[in-house]
């Protein structure tokens, strides 16, 4: 619940623009989430105060997928915010618009990133040029986001298009692979600071005059960084948890082996153990309470695209071919890209499990089914794989 005080300047400007800032238009979702504002969603150039001096703002984003969350936390004399929006005139755009009109004057001097995806770091180097603010990040997060943006190329990587093959895709779309470029990073991403601050698991900040501690997240990025507020029940989810949807978990060409999937499931049950009902402030939809609920139902719906998919590969599969078990529509474009990892996503835990097992013949990747799938043992099973569990979160609350 927000703290009761005097507001100020920047928060009644917020109200004034605000089209719904109070929760009287709250309600409890299809999905059993409860909805604070409604329907109500930032509007460009406006906020929504979530908390006391903490205001929800929305940047547009170029892809089917066309806003993401961002959050401003009042420091008295200036602003902090948690991500950016992508690089690119619309968003640009935006961020001009809460300057001349919600910012009042104040500079933002400190630019927090959850993680490295263009939506939310892709104004970081643009925000820091412009106010000479920081920017605060976890390290495998940076060190990726400039390792990709420095390595953006006209041609695509011989690497890359050997993974689809591999995958099953087709060689008649060879052509079309060869002439795509592989900068799209370089393209969402103003290039970032030379220098940054570095946070990890269970490293505290202050924020909008609060205390925050950092809880890690894993397998939608390699260290995500969700904010768990420590004195009043707020929690900054970033990719990790969204309302409606579920993040995409892919493995990718640079690291053909991984299993991103384990990683992800086990940080959610691990999320389990934030304490209390905390309004989550997520990087797309609304902002909600429910994040017990939520975390089961993501976990729930990881178990049983497995167990479909186990039961699909009663016969040899190459990962193209299993997408009829994960995806209820048919995927093209972008959205295939980001289907085939997540389909090897699926396919690595099945295997590291013992539950599929792979044969190459040099050209294609192809997978079986093997063993029983045992749906209550998989989350266990799958928090005891090496390298998987963090600490847990009890050790750093």
């Amino acid at each position: 619940m927000a703290l009761k005080k005097k507001a100020t300047n920047s928060e009644k400007a917020a109200l004034e623009q605000a089209s719904v800032s109070d929760h009287r238009g709250g309600f409890v979702g299809d999905d059993g989430l409860f909805y604070p504002h409604g329907d109500a969603v930032p509007q460009d150039g406006s906020v929504i105060p979530v908390a006391d001096g903490v205001f929800w703002a929305r940047m547009p984003l170029p892809w089917s997928l066309d806003h993401i969350n961002v959050y401003l936390f009042d420091e008295g004399d200036s602003w902090a915010v948690v991500d950016t929006g992508s690089m690119g005139k619309r968003g640009i755009a935006a961020w001009e618009a809460l300057e001349k009109g919600f910012l009042g004057g104040k500079p933002v001097a400190r630019v927090i990133g959850t993680h490295l995806h263009p939506d939310h770091i892709g104004l970081a180097g643009w925000l820091s040029e412009r106010f000479d603010a920081s920017l605060t990040m976890t390290a495998l997060e940076y060190m990726t986001a400039t390792n990709l943006w420095m390595g953006g190329t006209k041609d695509v990587p011989e690497h890359e298009i050997q993974f689809m093959f591999q995958a099953g895709v087709s060689r008649q779309f060879e052509p079309m692979m060869r002439s795509a470029r592989f900068d799209n990073y370089r393209k969402g991403v103003h290039q970032l600071p030379a220098q940054y601050i570095r946070i990890e698991d269970g490293s505290d900040l202050k924020l909008g005059g609060r205390r925050w501690r950092v809880v890690v997240g894993r397998g939608h990025s390699p260290e995500h960084a969700c904010l768990s507020c420590l004195d009043e029940p707020l929690f900054i989810s970033g990719d990790q948890v969204l309302p409606n949807i579920t993040s995409n978990v892919s493995v990718h060409a640079r690291e053909p082996q991984a299993n991103p999937l384990a990683h992800w499931i086990a940080s959610l049950d691990r999320m389990r153990e934030i304490p209390g009902d905390p309004l989550v402030l997520p990087s797309h939809g609304r902002v909600f309470r429910g994040l017990a609920a939520r975390l089961d139902a993501l976990i729930d719906g990881h178990l049983r695209k497995l167990e479909a998919l186990h039961a699909h590969c009663s016969e040899l599969r190459t990962p193209v071919e299993t997408f009829p078990a994960l995806f209820r529509r048919k995927v093209s474009g972008m959205d295939f890209y980001l289907a085939l990892g997540e389909a090897l996503a699926h396919l690595h835990l099945l295997e590291t499990l013992s539950l599929v097992s792979r044969t190459y013949d040099g050209d294609v990747n192809r997978f079986m089914a093997c063993g029983a799938f045992e749906a209550d043992e998989i989350l266990a099973r799958t928090k005891a794989l090496p390298g998987v569990m963090l600490r847990s979160l009890s050790d750093i609350y």
